[in-house]
């Protein structure tokens, strides 16, 4: 077992907003992750979809983190997963989202829920080793899908 870091916020946006401002186009996803200089993705036309191919390829070192994406339920949920270091460190990242109970379509909340898990034989000591960053990378994670999320159900 990993280091994991489970998240959790509210935003007052739908999970349909949510969901195309932050997740659809995974190509988009470094505008929430900041750690993510950008996404390559192995069918861009589809989306996020059941069994999406992409790679992260990341700020710090330019490392290319294949990825893959599963549990992909529209305007609800996602899982993406993947490793690098021939397999030595791996990650796993689950985001679920919920309309608040008594949630009003002209005033929505969605429950967001956000976790994330380095795991494998050396993830777990560099996620012991780099734990700020990887609570911290979480955290900036949720708050920008707030933000994002909440200025677009603005528009």
């Amino acid at each position: 077992m990993g280091r994991i870091v489970d998240r959790e916020g509210v935003a007052a946006a739908s999970p349909a907003v949510i969901w195309t401002t932050c997740f659809a186009d995974p190509t988009t996803w470094p505008k929430w992750d900041l750690d993510v200089e950008r996404v390559e993705v192995e069918d861009a036309a589809a989306g996020l979809r059941e069994g999406a191919k992409v790679a992260f390829i990341m700020k710090d070192g330019g490392m290319n983190c294949p990825t893959l994406c599963t549990d992909v339920v529209e305007n609800e949920k996602f899982t993406f997963s993947g490793g690098f270091a021939k397999g030595l460190i791996k990650y796993c990242g689950r985001i679920v989202l919920t309309p608040k109970e008594g949630s009003a379509e002209d005033a929505p909340q969605t429950h967001i829920s956000y976790s994330f898990e380095m795991k494998g034989f050396m993830g777990t000591i560099v996620a012991a080793l780099n734990s700020k960053a990887v609570v911290g990378g979480t955290e900036k994670g949720l708050e920008n899908i707030v933000k994002l999320s909440e200025d677009a159900q603005k528009e």
